[in-house]
């Protein structure tokens, strides 16, 4: 048995979503892929057909459950997926290539075998163990051919760190082919939203505080947050953000918000390489990318770029020092 249905709200505690009232439904929710989905769209039939798709996606893609692609791909080593699955997977690789390796869903060896992240034996691991479970990860181990995929025998594949970000994007692509002008996907802090939203992100040193308010007036808005407090063994150096170079913990920041115009998918698996990465290396490769972000580092220093024309980000009036690079 595991935690992991437990987990319902890990990355709620970042983002608060703020909707304008005016210009959305009441939101829905129900849990899915471990955490509480939030929907907020005037048809309730269409909200409905999102969250069939989040149980779906679950379904395939989740290593907690025995009979998903996934699970079948970790057990037997090779699979012939479905092109949902393949996508994700694919677009995986791209972005352990654009982060030069900090992401990586080949690291399951370690969140799930060393650490037992999500469930009831959650451990802090010998370095005997860490040594042994390092063997198993690399991009290498991993190859696709078609639909076709294989794994070399001891890797376990996690998407824990892209899964919510690319449900988002297939939610936003079913609600935009139904014609779907204004709404908001929120799968905790994943957020996709179509016209005008408002996102608060938390203050990761009190919980039930917030330090800057992200405003988007686009007709398309993704913001995606990840931090050490969200989830941890016995205190926040044992957290769950691992590198996979080295099977250790991330100690840079305390949060990371990336903000851009699309892309959830990217956005929710490189809020998970920069909690690993260094800050240089991390604001090179952002500034590149064009993405924006907010990183709080764990002294409290608030490091923020340029917005892009359409967001702005208001912080309150006792934050931090701040950096605007």
């Amino acid at each position: 048995m595991t935690i992991h249905g437990k987990l319902l709200s890990m990355k709620t505690l970042f983002l608060l979503l703020l909707t304008l009232s005016s210009l959305y439904a009441v939101p829905r929710t129900q849990v899915h892929m471990g955490t509480l989905i939030s929907v907020e769209v005037n048809e309730e039939n269409l909200s409905d057909n999102v969250f069939d798709l989040f149980r779906e996606l679950d379904n395939r893609l989740s290593t907690y459950k025995n009979d998903s692609e996934i699970s079948r791909l970790n057990r037997d080593y090779e699979l012939n997926t479905s092109e949902i699955t393949r996508k994700i997977l694919v677009r995986s690789l791209e972005i352990t290539h654009i982060s030069d390796g900090a992401f990586d869903v080949t690291i399951g060896s370690l969140t799930h075998g060393a650490y037992r992240f999500g469930y009831d034996n959650e451990r802090i691991p010998s370095k005997e163990v860490l040594l042994k479970s390092e063997k198993f990860v690399g991009s290498y181990r991993m190859k696709i051919e078609g639909n076709q995929v294989k794994i070399l025998p001891g890797t376990i594949i996690d998407l824990g760190g892209i899964g919510k970000g690319y449900a988002v994007d297939l939610a936003m692509g079913k609600l935009q082919s139904n014609g779907v002008t204004k709404a908001v996907v929120a799968a905790s802090g994943d957020i996709g939203c179509l016209s005008e939203c408002r996102v608060e992100i938390q203050d990761p040193f009190h919980p039930n505080a917030h330090i800057a308010t992200i405003q988007s007036t686009l007709p398309r808005f993704a913001v995606s947050t990840s931090g050490n407090y969200e989830r941890y063994i016995k205190n926040k150096t044992y957290n769950h953000l691992i590198d996979p170079k080295t099977g250790q913990p991330e100690q840079y920041y305390a949060s990371v918000t990336l903000i851009d115009m699309g892309d959830n998918t990217r956005l929710d698996a490189l809020a998970t390489a920069v909690s690993v990465i260094k800050e240089k290396k991390a604001i090179v490769m952002l500034e590149k990318l064009k993405i924006a972000y907010v990183l709080i580092r764990n002294n409290g220093t608030i490091i923020k770029s340029t917005m892009p024309s359409g967001i702005s980000v208001t912080f309150i009036t006792d934050t931090p020092t701040l950096n605007e690079l």
